[in-house]
């Protein structure tokens, strides 16, 4: 008895547009940006769900340099902060990459990527989302 007035609840709520909602197709977005000669550039890939991902690369020209990342959804901030190793000045440039997760409608909605220097003080950044992404 409870699993037939289950589906009909279920077939009552379909037929009068109780549909959970539709999600977003996923979509890439690529991201550059500079602090003097030091530079990070990567895509920004956003989910069918509640995730998006980073993948990109540092340079730098003086100094140390690092990038990272934070999902953001209105107030909420993802969990998980994916940050690059350390780029050198003369060194190789560094891969990095990582993803984030936030578990409300819409998921990550935002990225934003902030390099640092060897202080950890931010020099410039992006804020990316499915339209795009700007200069903060």
């Amino acid at each position: 008895m409870r699993k037939l007035l289950t589906v009909m609840v279920v077939a009552l709520m379909a037929a009068i547009g109780f549909a959970a909602p539709a999600q977003a197709a996923p979509v890439s977005k690529p991201y550059s940006f500079a602090f003097g000669a030091s530079t990070a550039t990567g895509t920004v890939s956003f989910t069918d769900g509640y995730t998006a991902s980073v993948s990109g690369v540092v340079h730098a020209a003086s100094g140390r340099r690092k990038v990272c990342a934070v999902g953001l959804n209105g107030d909420a901030v993802s969990d998980e902060f994916p940050c690059s190793p350390w780029a050198y000045a003369g060194g190789p440039n560094q891969p990095w990459g990582g993803s984030m997760r936030i578990p409300l409608p819409g998921g990550v909605v935002q990225v934003g990527i902030m390099m640092y220097d060897e202080n950890m003080e931010p020099l410039d950044g992006v804020i990316c989302s499915r339209g795009g992404c700007s200069h903060l």
